[in-house]
């Protein structure tokens, strides 16, 4: 049986506003906290994306669908890929609930930092648009 021993927890919070040709505008905002466990062997993200300001322009901005992505950096700069870690809800869906979200993953040691954006679809093409990035370092 293996001991998850967790040592100290890393927050993060990212916050990003999306605007319309129409004047609306609408702030998103993801935060929670990173944590490595089981002697550095796996990393868990825990967090909640939703919106933060002006939710009455979301049909201004197109409705779009919003999601959470991570992406991983090994000390030599080597990145693992963007990977979604939260389901995509909609903009009217983020107005009556927040939208939580739990990632876990394997810790190489040479893994330093986890990436998180936010990003948004919208249109029937599916349109995607993504926030600035935060890196989140957890080993030094």
């Amino acid at each position: 049986m293996t001991q998850s021993l967790e040592i100290p927890v890393q927050e993060f919070s990212l916050a990003w506003t999306m605007t319309a040709a129409k004047g609306g505008r609408v702030g998103f905002a993801a935060s929670g906290q990173v944590t490595l466990l089981d002697n550095k062997r796996f990393y868990k993200i825990d967090g909640v994306l939703y919106i933060s300001e002006g939710s009455a322009y979301c049909r201004d901005i197109g409705n779009p669908h919003l999601f959470v992505r991570r992406n991983g950096v090994e000390e030599s700069g080597r990145q693992w890929g963007w990977e979604t870690i939260c389901n995509r809800k909609s903009c009217s869906r983020l107005c009556a609930m927040d939208a939580y979200f739990v990632r876990t993953g394997y810790w190489a040691p040479a893994d330093k930092a986890i990436q998180l954006s936010i990003g948004a679809e919208s249109g029937w093409n599916r349109k995607r648009s993504f926030s600035p990035t935060i890196t989140v370092r957890l080993d030094d």
